[in-house]
């Protein structure tokens, strides 16, 4: 066989395997997660100035910035994983170079060992596979956005436990809401309190400012706080039961999704083993069969 076969098929696996690494979704790092729960409060530092950027990034951003109508960048999963519109653009680009110039480059290494294609194989498949890799980050972002909306609505749960809790110890309703976001450090707590604090600055209620973190995130059980404690900041109503009966659903609504995925993950499993066990039977049959056909 000729090494530049062996070239083309390296590369060919190599591609195929770093798209599959994008599309799946990764394991979860159990130790980077400990260590966030053990670490020191994390201090917001702003990102690093427009020069310090790597020059993909600039010019990521100034395509996001001048074509934003065309290109409908999701800004609010971007903002809700906290990637940059010019870093999200320049992958989008770079996947869709790599994919236009692939099939080339796998046809020249193809013509040099001897097998000629002509040119309307990479020109059909260049525009594909182009195509196919602009749109693999929206895919990989949706894929992120969701995990990290259902990270964020566990957070929320937990939150508006502590909420009704301060409420039944009598707290007003701006303390029931501040409070209990300064007990943890998580990512989504300083989402909280920065939404709390921005509204306590501009002279707003507290519950408007859960309503527009909701917004921008689309974790709606944010809002389902709000609403709730609004009752309570206008009228003065009793609202612990609510809460906690309005988490309790929550819970229950999380648990369920969960057994959802764990079945679904399980009867995905079925067929890879019901595969192997038909190769196996064939396997251990097949010296008894050819026995009992050559006799």
């Amino acid at each position: 066989m000729s090494p530049y076969a062996l070239i083309a098929g390296a590369v060919l696996g190599a591609g195929l395997a770093l798209l599959l690494r994008e599309l799946l979704p990764a394991p979860p790092d159990l130790g980077a997660v400990l260590q966030r729960i053990d670490a020191e409060p994390e201090r917001h530092t702003p990102g690093p100035p427009a020069e310090a950027q790597p020059w993909w990034e600039r010019a990521g951003a100034t395509a996001a910035q001048r074509f934003a109508t065309v290109l409908r960048l999701p800004l609010r999963d971007l903002d809700l994983v906290g990637q940059s519109p010019g870093n999200f653009v320049a992958g989008k680009t770079g996947l869709a170079v790599g994919g236009l110039l692939l099939p080339s480059l796998l046809t020249a290494i193809l013509v040099l060992g001897g097998w000629d294609l002509g040119i309307t194989v990479p020109a059909l498949t260049g525009p594909a596979v182009a195509a196919a890799g602009w749109f693999v980050p929206d895919l990989a972002l949706r894929d992120k956005a969701k995990r990290a909306r259902e990270e964020a609505t566990i957070a929320v749960t937990a939150y508006m436990e502590l909420v009704a809790m301060e409420r039944a110890s009598d707290a007003g309703a701006a303390d029931a809401l501040e409070r209990p976001a300064d007990v943890a450090d998580g990512w989504v707590f300083q989402r909280i309190q920065q939404a709390l604090r921005r509204a306590r600055l501009d002279r707003e209620p507290p519950w408007e400012a859960l309503r527009a973190l909701a917004r921008d995130t689309g974790v709606t059980a944010a809002e389902d706080i709000a609403d709730i404690v609004s009752i309570s900041g206008r009228d003065g109503a009793a609202i612990y039961e609510t809460l906690r009966a309005r988490a309790e659903s929550l819970a229950g609504e999380l648990a369920a999704a969960e057994q959802a995925r764990a079945n679904a993950a399980t009867e995905s499993m079925a067929v890879p083993v019901t595969l192997l066990s038909m190769v196996l039977l064939a396997y251990f049959a097949f010296p008894a069969l050819i026995r009992m056909f050559l006799m």
